[in-house]
């Protein structure tokens, strides 16, 4: 048997309508130098069928069904744990891998950088693709990251142009399972969704490697976020209590918290927050959430905030303004 070079990671939740998908674009590329690691956070729907009836067919598919839901965080640590190859790619169980993707990693490999970074493509519930977005700068190419010092995370979060830059979207991450498991988990973050990176980002102190990878290799799910609660806000609240807590947990360089908090602005622009405010009806629950976005936004762009939501007209200016500004690019379709 080949030496297992590529561990992936799949922690899940009641996606047995979904985790079909995944496993079958893994197994569809995988050589004797991949396995599957599935961990079941006590699943109640046919999870456990789907994903054993895979099994059948791929014997280096391994599943393990936890008692208890204990939250992505600690199922995707223990996937980790579970695995016996020398990189994790971490994978969500409703997306689904391009083909060639595995063979694309594999190869990247050889050169043994300690986290590798690649981009996606976002599609509807189907999987139709629709927009393609780069989690670093679009003239940025392939490069490798060396974090010897502050300064090089500033540069690098300078050129974050998304959370997903940020490690908010496991998928795209692989990483040297022997670094990771060397970084003691910070329980101030469990259950926050944002274990995994304080673990990426602490591994990489010190001079730690990131090798980023332009392509997107992974098709994202849309429409079926689990951790979106009753709203959009609810999610985008999650986005501003982690990546506080990773600022602060993380980085004691004012001018690093400063450049990694940038991101956030990048990714969730004023004019969305306002619109966000006109469809809140509940004061105070707006409140609650302003109260989060204060470690991020600064006073007087909140008072712009508060003031284009009171005036219709200026709102659907200022988002035309966005959205010839921030253009997503679209993938053609047919």
């Amino acid at each position: 048997m080949s030496r297992l070079r590529l561990s992936i990671c799949v922690p899940t939740y009641n996606f047995g309508a979904f985790i079909g998908a995944t496993l079958d674009s893994i197994v569809g590329q995988a050589t004797d130098e991949v396995e599957i690691v599935v961990v079941d956070g006590a699943s109640t729907d046919d999870t456990a069928q789907v994903v054993q009836k895979i099994g059948q067919v791929f014997p280096r598919l391994r599943y393990y069904r936890r008692e208890i839901n204990g939250g992505v965080d600690a199922d995707l640590a223990e996937a980790v744990d579970l695995a016996r190859a020398d990189y994790c790619w971490l994978m969500s169980a409703d997306d689904v891998l391009v083909p060639h993707a595995v063979e694309r990693i594999l190869g990247e490999l050889k050169e043994v950088y300690d986290v590798y970074l690649c981009n996606r493509t976002e599609c509807d519930r189907d999987l139709t693709p629709i927009t393609q977005k780069s989690w670093l700068a679009e003239e940025c190419p392939d490069i490798v990251f060396r974090f010897a010092s502050n300064a090089a995370f500033v540069q690098y979060f300078r050129k974050a142009r998304s959370l997903g830059a940020l490690f908010s979207y496991i998928s795209s991450i692989i990483t040297r399972r022997d670094k990771w498991l060397a970084v003691k988990p910070d329980e101030t973050l469990s259950r926050s969704h944002y274990a995994h990176a304080f673990r990426l980002f602490s591994l990489l102190q010190n001079g730690g490697s990131l090798r980023y990878i332009r392509a997107p290799l992974v098709l994202c799910r849309g429409g079926n976020d689990s951790f979106a609660g009753s709203g959009i806000l609810e999610r985008i609240a999650l986005d501003l209590d982690g990546f506080e807590l990773l600022a602060t947990r993380l980085f004691d360089d004012p001018s690093v918290q400063k450049a990694f908090k940038a991101v956030m602005r990048r990714e969730r622009v004023w004019t969305r927050l306002a619109g966000l405010k006109v469809g809140t009806t509940d004061r105070s629950v707006w409140n609650t959430f302003e109260r989060k976005l204060r470690a991020f936004y600064s006073p007087g762009q909140l008072y712009i905030v508060r003031k284009l939501a009171d005036r219709p007209l200026f709102l659907r200016l200022a988002r035309r303004i966005n959205k010839a500004l921030h253009a997503d690019r679209r993938l053609p379709m047919g």
